[in-house]
């Protein structure tokens, strides 16, 4: 399990798992308040483990910055413009543009990185593109709204893509996985605690006591899926372990159809949608082996 590709696979297990936690807990929290929570809950997890595992010392160097800026982007003001972009425009019109961070992040690689993806692992990126699409845009598109408000869903999507590309090359300078994670996952609290000094008084960010078990065990998961990714990018290209980190969607997916039966429904569509993923991750794993 120690192969890139598995590894973000791995990861996706993590992210999923933490998205039905997050599921069941927006039954009590409002989206920001869970957000904030389990990004604290998972920052606090991996610097407790970066702190047992490495000397803390490594990370006063300018060669972990590149990881603080990711923690910047992502998942702190990337998440910030998908939260915006669904309060704007809806979870139907704002979800499948965010599902296309796989392929802006294959695209980012092309050009700054110097990746030549094969014709084949292209194949597989596009079906797990569009079966990601398929999977989040399945809900009615109701109301009014601005075409120009697409830009908080689109830079999302561009925020988690330079995220993973940023991951790749700062691993050029730096080679510790866990403490690169922390630094990112510091970063990410530092705009997530920014946005909830920002939003305490505008009625965004409610909790109850019952949500706190859900998002502890949400950021256990993060946290998880977090030094998984990082340890996948350190050894494999951004071609190819972001499209597999970004099948979670899928893994999200099964696991509500076995525990949230209450909350989701699986339709053909949804269907069809795990039916491409799947053939995506098939062809990239088989054009990786080659």
């Amino acid at each position: 399990m120690s192969s890139p590709p598995a590894l973000a696979l791995l990861a996706a297990v993590g992210f999923g798992c933490a998205g039905i936690f997050i599921r069941r807990a927006l039954s009590y929290a409002s989206p920001l308040a869970a957000a904030i929570i389990s990004v604290a809950v998972t920052t606090v997890l991996v610097c407790l483990l970066a702190a047992v595992t490495a000397p803390v010392s490594q990370m006063f160097t300018w060669r972990i910055m590149a990881f603080v800026a990711a923690g910047f982007l992502a998942p702190g003001l990337a998440r910030l413009a998908m939260f915006t972009g669904i309060h704007r425009i809806g979870v139907a019109r704002a979800m499948p543009v965010v599902s296309t961070t796989p392929g802006l992040a294959v695209l980012v690689a092309i050009a700054a990185l110097g990746e030549r993806p094969s014709a084949w692992l292209l194949v597989g990126v596009i079906c797990i593109v569009g079966g990601g699409v398929l999977l989040t845009g399945g809900g009615k598109a109701e109301g009014a709204w601005r075409s120009r408000d697409l830009a908080f869903p689109l830079l999302a999507a561009l925020g988690f893509a330079l995220r993973d590309n940023i991951f790749r090359l700062g691993f050029r300078h730096y080679d510790d996985p866990t403490l690169a994670a922390a630094a990112a996952a510091l970063a990410s609290l530092a705009v997530m605690g920014a946005v909830a000094f920002l939003q305490r008084r505008s009625g965004h960010i409610r909790i109850e006591r019952a949500a706190f078990p859900f998002l502890a065990a949400s950021g256990l998961a993060e946290a998880c899926g977090y030094l998984t990714a990082l340890r996948a990018f350190q050894g494999g290209d951004v071609s190819v372990v972001s499209p597999l980190v970004s099948t979670y969607g899928l893994v999200a997916l099964v696991l509500a159809a076995l525990f949230l039966r209450d909350l989701e429904r699986v339709s053909l569509r949804v269907v069809l949608a795990a039916a491409l993923i799947v053939s995506g991750v098939f062809v990239v794993m088989r054009s990786v082996s080659l």
